[in-house]
C-alpha cells in the first residue's frame, strides 16, 4: 500500500469505518474470522481499484497495524490465514511473500490456480490452467493444464500442458512424495 498515493487516505477511512461497524469478540478483542476476512477482501479490492495489483504480506500487515481498529484483525499468523483463504477462493495469488491481486499468473507462466495440494513438507503443488476456472462447471476431456511445486520447483512448463485429469493425478502423486518445505518469504 503505497502511502504516497493520494487516494490511500480515502481507502483507509473507508476501511476504518468498516472495522468500526464490526463488533470484536469480547474475550480476545479480535474480529470474527468472517468479519476479518471481509475487511481484508475490502482492502484488496480497494488496492485493485487503485490499479495496484501487487503488494507484500509485510505491507498488508503494517497497514493492519496503522489503520485505527486494525489490531482487531489479529496478528501476522491470522493475516496469513486470511490471505491463504483469499488465495483458495481465487481472489489473490501468494508468491514468496508477495500478494498478486486478482486472477494473477503463477509459476513463471501465464495461468490461474485451479487446485492446490500440500506436500509432505508443507509446500504447495498447484494445478494451473490458462484461464480462470469457471465456477459451477466441469472440465472437458480436451481441457489442458500444467502443474508447479512451490517447494522443489518441479512441474510441467506451460508448453507441456496435458489433459487436466492426467495432471490432477500427477499433482496428487507429487504432493504425496515431495518432502520440501514452503518457500521462505522475500526479505522485501
Amino acid at each position: 500500500m503505497n502511502p504516497d498515493n493520494p487516494r490511500i487516505p480515502a481507502v483507509n477511512a473507508t476501511l476504518e469505518k468498516l472495522i468500526a461497524d464490526l463488533t470484536p469478540d469480547p474475550y480476545d478483542g479480535r474480529l470474527r474470522r468472517d468479519d476479518a476476512y471481509t475487511v481484508v477482501l475490502a482492502a484488496l479490492d480497494h488496492l485493485e481499484a487503485l490499479g495496484q495489483r501487487r503488494t507484500t504480506v509485510g505491507e498488508l500487515y503494517i497497514w493492519s497495524r496503522c489503520i485505527p481498529g486494525g489490531e482487531t484483525l489479529g496478528g501476522h499468523d491470522r493475516l496469513m490465514a486470511l490471505l491463504e483463504q483469499a488465495a483458495d477462493h481465487g481472489r489473490i495469488r501468494l508468491d514468496h511473500g508477495h500478494v498478486h491481486i486478482g486472477g494473477a499468473p503463477t509459476g513463471g507462466a501465464p495461468g490461474h490456480i485451479w487446485m492446490r495440494q500440500l506436500t509432505k513438507g508443507g509446500a504447495t503443488v498447484e494445478l494451473i490452467g490458462d484461464q480462470p476456472w469457471p465456477l459451477g462447471t466441469h472440465a472437458h476431456d480436451e481441457t489442458t493444464a500444467w502443474w508447479h511445486c512451490t517447494g522443489c520447483r518441479h512441474g510441467l512448463p506451460q508448453t507441456e500442458a496435458m489433459c487436466v485429469y492426467a495432471i490432477r493425478r500427477q499433482v496428487t502423486d507429487h504432493a504425496a512424495t515431495c518432502p520440501y518445505l514452503p518457500p521462505l518469504p522475500d526479505a522485501s
